[in-house]
């Protein structure tokens, strides 16, 4: 700076509103008083206490200037920081330029829980350092720590908590003056390109349409061998400092201008004549140089190998959904099987539904909400009554952390989530289980590049994944590259490394997001044995058997009896039938399965009696993943007959239970089971098959056939 420093203190040495008992109208009212400096304020109050109102206070304050004076020799800010109103901080940086730093952040996104800084560029006096991910964090870390003031824009929501974030040992700066706040104060609103252009900043042309949003961009590019990307990169972050230096030149000069002090054009420290050099090129090559053979080395985060490998029997197969609201615009549709991806547009509920039939899969994935905020319900004709809140809560969340997410039912989702909804029903009523994924949080936790910002990176991004299929060899939209990304979550809950986002453990809310940080191996080591079969076919002794040898015994008609005695009402087997379907057709199993589970250890392993409907294999495969394992329990009518009679039923009874609803769709849960057995033989047969079944299972790979 080419100030002496008197004159670079002359603001702070006329400062008077970190004194107490001074305002900034009290203030501004010593300066028209002639009452411009320390010197003025002790000469005219020191022997005249009694012109204030309170001698009491005026001794205080002269006795604050004379710690002012040593704070200020010893030059430790901290004081001021702490005694000075945080809008007039501005102020301490004129006073201690060579001790102010400015800086700038990039990221890879907005979102300090899931994106990360890529680069950090600070300027020191005429100075420019820039620090990338993965190098040294100790000369970004001194530099910051031993500065006195920084100087950010918009740095009190985004730079500064997300350097913290990342850098545990980081000490910023008591005096922060953030510019987005400071420029308000003399009608510049907006971000920082908004104001530069309304102050004719120029940048240089190279980047002068460049973005916010561009950054992510440049960096994924240099992530894949793009140097000059890099470059680009640097040279944008270079003229946010160096738009921030020029902002606060004008907007301090403002400012002080405005406060009416007798000597303001001495004040005319200009931050901005420090423009610091830049040969972006020549930074690229000391990167380069300094990172060695690990410069821009691609490594992601996680491969689909790493999490289900695609050459086990039978291959995970998951069918990803990138649904529309409306069947006049298409979907996008997407099978993984193993690490092979085959994606379509398909239109209808219809074709979806067919072609989702067509694949078989171990899971849905479906971009669309699954679920309804309390009080809202799908009425008759389909659609959404919204009663109370739009928002659940796992958009509460997402948003905390920063991820921008559409609540379920503004009006321009609605549609969108009455027909997931219709269709995860669909597909459970088949059996078929069925998660909702957000395919845009996905994509930033797995640090690739969204489609608004680049579908040919998105492309490389999955790629780098590990899935292969037509979407690398032929033209896709959009849709069917989020229909991919819906799969990958799929993958991803499959293995069990994901987080569950939803107010209830076993309510219908679950939003599936990839979690890398989850250790799998309890949901890898769980058991959870759902047995079905048709009347009589022995499924309760081969879940007592199984029970025996350390497992939690439940069964879905203890819900029911619950019911029933609640009712008043005896729990006889046709009251337990018909009380079943009407819970069935009124509440649904999804609240009959969750309602059985509240009865159990939250850890535990299970033996679950009495599926009776696809929906509980479903709602079982949703909430255990691979851990559960179907098991379809079956014998000759004649045996089973025989069976029901010797317990103290009658021939026509047995008819009359066989063909209740309740039991009516018993036998499609065959096609569903991983295991079939054959109990037409002694009890001991049974139970030896259940406990044989028992120590051979790999749970780990209990995909459903």
């Amino acid at each position: 700076m080419s100030n002496d420093k008197n004159n670079q203190q002359r603001l702070i040495t006329s400062t008077f509103c970190h004194l107490w008992g001074i305002s900034p109208d009290r203030e501004q009212a010593l300066w028209r008083s002639g009452v411009v400096t320390w010197d003025d304020f002790e000469r005219k109050y020191q022997p005249q206490l009694s012109l204030f109102s309170g001698s009491a206070r005026t001794t205080v304050a002269l006795r604050e200037l004379e710690l002012s004076r040593k704070a200020l020799d010893e030059g430790q800010l901290e004081y001021f920081a702490e005694k000075l109103p945080k809008r007039e901080h501005y102020r301490l940086a004129y006073a201690f330029p060579e001790d102010t730093i400015f800086l700038d952040i990039e990221t890879t996104g907005l979102s300090r829980y899931y994106d990360y800084i890529t680069l950090v560029g600070l300027s020191r006096g005429a100075s420019y350092y820039v620090h990338l991910r993965g190098s040294d964090p100790r000369p970004l870390i001194d530099a910051i720590n031993s500065a006195k003031v920084v100087v950010t824009f918009n740095g009190s929501l985004f730079d500064l908590p997300f350097l913290v974030h990342e850098f545990g040992d980081l000490r910023i700066p008591k005096v922060h003056v953030d510019l987005r706040f400071l420029a308000r104060r003399v009608g510049l609103n907006g971000g920082q390109k908004v104001v530069e252009d309304k102050l004719s900043i120029k940048r240089p042309e190279e980047i002068l349409d460049m973005r916010g949003e561009s950054a992510p961009v440049l960096w994924h590019r240099f992530r894949r061998g793009d140097e000059d990307s890099l470059r680009k990169l640097i040279l944008y972050n270079h003229s946010d400092v160096h738009g921030m230096k020029e902002i606060f030149d004008v907007v301090a000069g403002r400012l002080t201008k405005g406060l009416r002090i007798p000597f303001t054009d001495l004040l005319h420290t200009k931050f901005a004549n420090d423009r610091v050099p830049l040969d972006a090129k020549a930074e690229v090559n000391r990167l380069r140089r300094a990172f060695g053979n690990q410069f821009a080395a691609i490594k992601s985060s996680a491969t689909i190998e790493d999490l289900v490998p695609s050459d086990r029997t039978p291959r995970l197969r998951v069918v990803g959904i990138d649904l529309t609201g409306s069947e006049q615009r298409p979907t996008g549709w997407c099978s993984l099987v193993g690490k092979d991806v085959a994606t379509r547009l398909l239109s209808t509920d219809k074709e979806i539904l067919e072609n989702t039939l067509a694949a078989r899969p171990h899971l849905v994935s479906i971009d669309s909400p699954l679920s309804l905020p309390p009080g809202s319900h799908l009425g008759a004709d389909g659609e959404v009554v919204v009663k109370g809140d739009i928002m659940r809560f796992c958009e509460r969340v997402l948003k905390k952390r920063g991820v921008n997410v559409y609540p379920a039912l503004i009006p321009s989702m609605q549609k969108l989530t009455a027909r997931g909804i219709r269709l995860a029903n669909l597909f459970r009523s088949h059996g078929i289980p069925t998660i909702e994924s957000y395919p845009g949080a996905a994509q930033d936790i797995m640090n690739i590049p969204r489609k608004r910002a680049s579908l040919e990176l998105l492309e490389a991004g999955l790629a780098e994944f590990g899935v292969v299929g037509n979407f690398l060899k032929e033209p896709v939209v959009h849709d069917e590259l989020d229909a991919i990304t819906s799969a990958i979550v799929g993958v991803f809950f499959w293995s069990g490394r994901f987080e569950r986002l939803g107010g209830d453990k076993f309510g219908d809310e679950a939003l599936i997001i990839p979690d890398l940080k989850t250790n799998p191996l309890a949901w890898e080591k769980r058991v959870v044995i759902g047995l079905s079969g048709p009347l009589a076919a022995g499924k309760t002794t081969a879940a007592r058997a199984l029970e025996s040898t350390g497992l939690h015994y439940a069964r879905y008609s203890i819900v029911v009896e619950d019911v029933l005695r609640q009712a008043g009402k005896a729990p006889t087997r046709k009251a337990l039938q018909e009380q079943g379907q009407r819970l069935h057709d009124e509440r649904g199993q999804r609240w009959l399965g969750t309602e059985l589970l509240r009865r159990l250890p939250i850890d535990g392993n299970y033996v679950i009696d009495g599926l009776r409907f696809p929906e509980d294999h479903a709602f079982l495969s949703e909430t255990f993943g691979p851990a559960f394992v179907h098991v379809h329990i079956s014998a000759p009518v004649e045996t089973r007959r025989q069976r029901y009679i010797e317990r103290g039923g009658t021939k026509s009874e047995f008819a009359r239970a066989e063909a209740h609803d309740v039991e009516s769709q018993v036998y499609e849960l065959e096609a569903l089971a991983k295991h079939f057995v054959i109990n037409d033989q002694t009890i001991e047969n049974l139970i030896s098959s259940m406990r044989n079944l028992l120590n051979r299972l790999d749970v780990t790979s209990c995909l459903s056939q």
